[in-house]
């Protein structure tokens, strides 16, 4: 059992340093080089159809996304280091941080068929790491710690 929680740990550290990454180098890039990295997105889509005339509305929600994506990918990397430590509290809260997370991403961007590699691979490490890491639990004595 303590290599599956083991193996559960370095899967999660896996997706949270991803996600860290990402974020911080899109964070990165959007403030040294602010033209053309999100300004570009609004120009695709009339926003006046929907209503929405403020462009500028759309690029800040785009940082925002992207801000998230640094900030999850952070805490559930920390969540790993926790869950190599056997702490039952780090598997449910990298399995909902990480989790819901990713259910958006599955929901509205691998479903539809946007992603491109490593996009999907990401999910199938996220779904790898709450199966085994919810295996170790369920299959230990809960009320104990699971050391």
């Amino acid at each position: 059992m303590n290599i599956v929680l083991r193996a559960s740990a370095v899967l999660w550290a896996i997706w949270g340093v991803f996600h860290l990454s990402l974020g911080s180098l899109l964070i990165f890039i959007s403030q040294e080089y602010p033209v053309g990295v999100f300004e570009s997105v609004p120009e695709l889509v009339e926003f006046e159809l929907f209503g929405m005339a403020n462009r500028l509305a759309v690029i800040g929600s785009l940082k925002q996304l992207v801000f998230n994506l640094a900030w999850v990918g952070a805490a559930v990397t920390i969540g790993s280091v926790y869950i190599w430590k056997k702490n039952a509290h780090a598997i449910f809260f990298c399995a909902i941080l990480g989790g819901l997370s990713d259910l958006g991403y599955f929901l509205f961007i691998d479903l539809p068929g946007f992603a491109d590699p490593p996009g999907p691979q990401m999910t199938y490490i996220c779904i790898a790491a709450i199966a085994s890491s919810f295996f170790v639990y369920f299959k230990s004595d809960r009320l104990k710690a699971l050391g």
